[in-house]
């Protein structure tokens, strides 16, 4: 009995499958009412999303994550088995890519952060660690029909030096990403700033070179085999 559990475990068959239910799941949510903006899918991490939202709005996502789980067992499962008979390393590769996207993705949906704060000049936010965020001044400038063309904030964390911060030059501070959204500087200069932590940004760089490194492994014994 458990012989025969450990083989549809490990079957290709049953790997395919999974795979077809997750992005039948992740297709039907993508015309529900959770993934629209309003849903605030996109505006936290994603298991406290899970836990506030309806069922009404969830439920495609709660598939997916059931459908993920005996995927993920079945790739570990058929590395180990390929390996013990001693098979290519390439695709064992591309498996260890996904497991550490799917790691990735738990981590940033357990313990992510992402937050939208309006600051003034002189506006602050504090940190976990007891670091305070001050924006000691907002600037921009405007474009031949009045609108800002290109805009900055000078921001000090603690007792550091001050950066610039533009829409394409965030400053970090230990793993927080601070994100210059917007910028208005009438009637008083105020900043939009979004503040990300992703925990799972390794695994996920990780993930992505591994399953790069798989693929190019692949690649080169197909082409190294005769006609």
């Amino acid at each position: 009995m458990l012989k025969t559990l450990y083989l549809r475990l490990i079957s290709l068959n049953l790997g395919l499958w999974l795979i077809t239910g997750v992005m039948l799941a992740l297709a039907a949510g993508s015309f529900s009412q959770g993934a629209a903006e309003g849903g605030g899918l996109n505006e936290m991490p994603l298991f406290a999303w899970l836990l506030g939202a309806p069922v009404g709005f969830s439920w495609w996502l709660w598939i997916a994550l059931a459908l993920l789980a005996p995927l993920t067992l079945n790739a570990i499962l058929c590395s180990i088995e390929a390996l013990r008979k001693g098979r290519s390393l390439a695709p064992q590769l591309m498996h260890l890519g996904f497991l550490f996207i799917v790691l990735a993705h738990l981590l940033s949906a357990y313990g992510g952060f992402k937050q939208q704060f309006q600051l003034p000049e002189g506006g602050s936010l504090g940190f976990p660690d007891g670091e305070r965020l001050l924006v000691e001044n907002i600037s921009g400038v405007a474009g031949p029909m009045g609108m800002l063309s290109s805009y900055q904030a000078r921001m000090r964390i603690g007792n550091g030096a001050a950066s610039g911060v533009e829409p394409n030059h965030p400053l970090f501070h230990k793993g927080y990403g601070i994100y210059l959204k917007q910028v208005e500087l009438v009637p008083v200069p105020v900043a939009l700033i979004e503040v990300h932590r992703e925990p799972g940004a390794w695994a996920a760089l990780a993930g992505a070179l591994f399953f790069t490194l798989g693929n190019l492994m692949l690649l080169m014994q197909r082409r190294g085999k005769p006609q």
